[in-house]
């Protein structure tokens, strides 16, 4: 592409490639979701599977924008069927760098001459990614890496999303509008953090919290990042070279414990998820590494999350529902995620996950992979979608990369082993039973200050009752409105919500008393 800044530049020809490449994968996509949301057997079909794996051989035949929007669908469950994410799962931000002449204009802009500033610089890129490539040189004597952003990515970028939006428009009024809305959000929230992700100055930020946050906890290493060389395209940082987390074969030659660091592995991001204000959300193997030593090392901060108390509890809810198949829990806490809409049947969503539950062939919890029982989680939200948070989103991608890597590591590794021992150990399921116990309490304050508030306007109700009916001498309560209540506690104690229950029974029997005085 041009030199030129315009990101409407060869917008045309652009517009009709991404078309033509897009517009029978997304036909495909089209009837396999309606396959699978009719499928109530919830089997794998291999023929969305083949479809999956051809739309991501187009996204990755049209670029850095579409490689990275591939990404953030892969944890898209609302929109996808499962066996679309578990193609788009496998798409790497792993792309043939651009050549050192177009990088070195963006070095220089940024820092000056390169021989000027570095005692050495390597011309060949190490790494190469979708939005940045990687060099190596010598700096005071120190071996640094020098992370710079893509020739042009900024306009390549604009001029997709440009595209992309265009062709929203055109399937408006096409598709269902649950459909064009998801896809809506997820463009949306893509052009937000794509832009985010180029910024290396934000980049920075997060490892320098995330390190703080491990430090003397975790035996994790994070680069530290040279200030006064880092800006908004390029960033600077140590060099640390270790052993990528999935090459088993020097892994075991090294001598590491391949079980304890998936171990290891898992407990330090759950941790960041569970104990922290921000967590990694992208390791994939290209992002992890390991010293002779066993330490970890981490990479690349771009694609980061966080979660608030009320979600962060209410995704321990979650875990500890599917751990123990509670599914009236499973649903509470999709519902408190907001990954279901409060008017979705419960009834209906209570089959659909014993349907999916079933699946596991009488497995315990403990048995099962995580990815089994976030795959129920996740049918249950394709199902009776709503808009996913993007701190979920997030999260359910990391979750996912990271249990595909500690199964690398150990294919007996069962990641809800490790969470319960993490629940029970760092008292994290103290904390969730605390919370819940909370939770009702003020619930139940709610309630009573909403019940006690009720009954002045039953007695005013009654009282201009008596008055209307006073010539006929009829001052009984209406039957209904008894029968009413009585009828509403029945059902609250029959769906196990003792309290709610009682105090509309409590109510039903003081409507009751003063109908027996109106009648002396």
């Amino acid at each position: 592409m041009s030199d030129s800044n315009d990101p409407l530049k060869g917008i045309r020809s652009r517009e009709i490639r991404i078309f033509f490449l897009l517009y029978p994968v997304f036909r495909k996509y089209l009837k396999d979701r309606r396959s699978a949301r009719r499928d109530e057997e919830k089997s794998w079909s291999y023929v969305r599977e083949r479809n999956g794996i051809k739309a991501v051989e187009a996204f990755i035949s049209l670029g850095p924008t579409f490689v990275k929007l591939g990404q953030v669908l892969s944890a898209r469950s609302d929109l996808l069927p499962k066996e679309y994410i578990r193609s788009f799962e496998r798409l790497q931000d792993d792309v043939p760098p651009a050549p050192f002449n177009l990088a070195k204009i963006i070095i220089e802009r940024n820092m000056g001459k390169i021989e000027e500033v570095f005692d050495s610089f390597d011309k060949d890129a190490v790494s190469g990614a979708s939005l940045g490539q990687v060099y190596t040189a010598y700096y005071k004597g120190k071996k640094v890496a020098v992370k710079v952003n893509r020739p042009n990515v900024e306009v390549i970028l604009k001029r997709d999303i440009i595209i992309l939006e265009k062709l929203l428009r055109f399937i408006k009024g096409r598709v269902e509008f649950f459909l064009y809305s998801g896809i809506s959000n997820v463009l949306k929230d893509f052009r937000r953090r794509v832009f985010d992700e180029m910024d290396y100055r934000k980049e920075a930020a997060n490892a320098e919290r995330i390190r703080v946050n491990v430090s003397g906890r975790e035996k994790l290493l994070i680069p530290g990042i040279i200030d006064e060389l880092s800006g908004k395209e390029v960033m600077v940082m140590e060099f640390v070279q270790g052993t990528k987390i999935t090459d088993i074969k020097t892994l075991r030659e090294k001598g590491i414990d391949l079980k304890e660091l998936a171990f290891r592995l898992d407990i330090t991001f759950l941790r960041m998820l569970l104990r922290d204000d921000i967590f990694h959300a992208d390791p994939h193997p290209g992002n992890l590494s390991v010293l002779d030593d066993g330490t970890l090392i981490m990479y690349d901060f771009g694609m980061v999350g966080s979660l608030d108390k009320q979600t962060r509890f209410s995704l321990l809810s979650l875990y500890d529902g599917l751990t123990r198949s509670d599914i009236d829990q499973i649903i509470d806490s999709l519902l408190s995620l907001k990954a279901l809409s409060p008017a979705a049947n419960r009834g209906v969503i209570r089959r659909s996950i014993e349907i999916a539950m079933s699946g596991l062939s009488g497995k315990s919890a403990e048995e099962s992979e995580i990815r089994e029982l976030l795959e129920i989680a996740n049918g249950v939200v394709f199902e009776f979608p709503f808009r996913l948070p993007r701190s979920l989103v997030l999260y359910m991608r990391m979750s996912s990369l990271l249990e595909g890597i500690c199964l690398t590591l150990d294919p007996e590794f069962k990641f809800v082993k490790v969470l319960r021992k993490l629940f029970i150990d760092e008292g994290l399921l103290n904390e969730l039973y605390k919370g819940q116990i909370d939770d009702f309490f003020k619930k139940a304050i709610v309630n009573i200050e909403n019940g006690l508030e009720v009954l002045p306007l039953l007695k005013r109700k009654l009282e201009a009752e008596d008055v209307e009916t006073r010539e006929r001498k009829d001052r009984s309560i209406p039957l209904s409105l008894f029968s009413g209540f009585l009828l509403i506690g029945g059902i609250y104690i029959f769906e196990k919500n003792e309290f709610y229950g009682l105090l509309a029974i409590a109510i039903s029997f003081v409507l009751f008393g003063v109908s027996l005085r109106n009648k002396k």
